[in-house]
């Protein structure tokens, strides 16, 4: 352990301000967008009963419940209401990054670096700004890699311990990719296991401790038998997709590098690299940088096999756990290319870096991108276009809600589709239907966080049109596409006089 570094006379300020500038990039219009379409799952747990709740997120099959129990004491009355939980997390991950870096390297520099680098990561910003699981499990996973590096490091204190088994515990029930924490440590004292005996040994009734919550969740999940996993979206990822995801997680970048993006986007896989080889060549001086190398790369190969040989797993915002690895390998990386000497040199890569993702950031909230899934376009254009008697037709009842959330008149007659059944129940007669569907322009495996179909006037493309409406083309009356979803007005005369003279 090397001994502190003097706190600089403005480390307090400039912590503050990495803090608020975190803070503000992740309340800004938060309330703005409207929900998408897994926030109204989020939605609709936290508002249920809590005993339904829980069944509603059994059901579900890939989610555990920790997140949703925890709404259930939060206030989510509104958009901002629900998405500011995971917000307010966000920004304890900002203040948490620094804190943790601080006592574990015992530099100030450092942990200001990381501050940054996290408050103005685009890729940690969106998932902050979602009403979804993914800023609460950043923080355990954070938590938990402190407490494990400093027993690591010798101080076995019960603190250390206690906060192991918590912050590992909550993890396990608030995301499955938590395990990849513990595989990287189970990696780590496979190369220590001479000198970490002892350590071993408690680490493993720790673990058994932690997965108590975990083994009782899939104990009640067996007892159900409406269990739906619903992966079926997630396409099986390519080499390319490795790449994609480290420059999406570090930078900010989506499927294609902009050439402004290309110098922080080399800086950082530079730095990530540079950081990996020093882990892997000082790993029995430097275990807590092995620790980190085996988070990225161990959850990184364990995820992309098992998309390739069982099911597809391999979701960007699914790797959350490893974003503070990826964050001390960087700096590690910098800092060991750029030596004592050159200090200026790995600052000025944070600086390249963090400015990168500001204005990846900034341009995002510019054109409205962040306007994800823009239900509430869709609903206002409907009601000021609809004429008496008009059916919405929606995929399930979860887009349904999600447009009538925003619907300003409710004397619509509603239905969804059901496996792309042609035979529809309006329940009544309908001349006219606006068929709403969503579309997805990320066609690669690692499923970035900022993919969407930007609102554009003219014809929207025939891959965003839905079977029901393919099959009645010639009678589409009006046609639109918004941020995420398309929209159709479709003439069903014919199809509403047949359904009446039937009757």
């Amino acid at each position: 352990m090397q001994p502190p570094a003097t706190r600089p006379r403005w480390f307090w300020l400039l912590a503050a301000l990495i803090v608020l500038a975190g803070a503000a990039l992740r309340f800004y219009d938060l309330g703005g967008p409207s929900l998408w379409v897994d926030e109204v799952f989020t939605l609709i747990w936290a508002h249920a009963p809590l005993d339904e709740s829980m069944a509603m997120v059994r059901e579900n099959g890939h989610q555990t419940p920790l997140y949703y129990l925890l709404l259930h004491i939060y206030p989510t009355s509104s958009d901002f209401a629900l998405r500011s939980f995971s917000a307010l997390l966000g920004v304890l991950g900002v203040v948490g990054m620094i804190w943790a870096v601080e006592r574990l390297y015992r530099s100030p520099w450092l942990a200001l670096g990381a501050g940054a680098l996290l408050a103005f990561n685009p890729y940690h910003i969106w998932l902050s700004r979602t009403a979804r699981v993914y800023a609460l499990a950043f923080v355990l996973a954070l938590l938990a890699s402190y407490a494990f590096l400093k027993l690591l490091s010798g101080a076995r204190t019960r603190t250390h311990w206690a906060l192991f088994v918590l912050a590992t515990m909550a993890g396990y029930i608030s995301h499955y990719f938590a395990a990849g924490l513990s595989f990287a440590q189970y990696v780590v004292f496979g190369f220590l296991l001479r000198r970490k005996r002892a350590l071993f040994r408690r680490w493993i009734a720790a673990q058994a401790i932690a997965a108590i919550p975990l083994l009782a969740w899939i104990v009640y999940m067996l007892q159900s038998e409406a269990i739906s996993v619903g992966l079926g979206w997630i396409l099986k990822p390519q080499p390319k997709d490795l790449l994609l995801t480290l420059s999406a997680m570090t930078v900010g970048t989506g499927n294609t590098f902009p050439a402004l993006t290309l110098p922080a986007v080399l800086v950082a896989l530079i730095g990530l690299g540079a950081g990996m080889l020093y882990a892997a060549r000082h790993y029995r001086t430097e275990p807590d940088q092995w620790y980190w190398f085996w988070l990225v790369v161990g959850t990184l190969a364990l995820v992309f096999a098992v998309s390739w040989l069982v099911h597809p797993l391999y979701v960007d915002r699914y790797f959350v756990v490893i974003l503070p690895a990826l964050i001390a390998l960087m700096l590690r990386g910098w800092g060991w290319l750029a030596g004592p000497r050159r200090p200026y040199l790995a600052a000025g890569a944070v600086v390249l870096v963090c400015l990168t993702g500001l204005a990846i950031t900034l341009e995002v909230f510019q054109k409205g991108d962040h306007y994800k899934e823009d239900w509430r376009g869709v609903a206002r254009y409907v009601a000021a276009h609809s004429q008496p008697g008009d059916g919405v037709l929606a995929a399930n009842p979860v887009e349904m809600l999600a447009f009538r959330r925003y619907a300003p008149i409710d004397d619509f007659a509603y239905a969804w589709l059901l496996e792309e059944e042609d035979d529809l129940s309006f329940g009544v007669p309908v001349e006219r239907v606006w068929v709403v569907a969503r579309t997805a322009a990320d066609e690669t495996g690692h499923a970035n966080e900022i993919a969407l179909t930007r609102a554009a006037d003219g014809p929207v493309a025939w891959k965003y049109v839905p079977g029901w409406v393919r099959a009645r083309q010639d009678r589409v009356l009006d046609q639109k596409l918004f941020n995420g979803l398309s929209l159709f007005l479709v003439d069903t005369r014919s199809e509403a006089e047949q359904l009446a003279s039937a009757e």
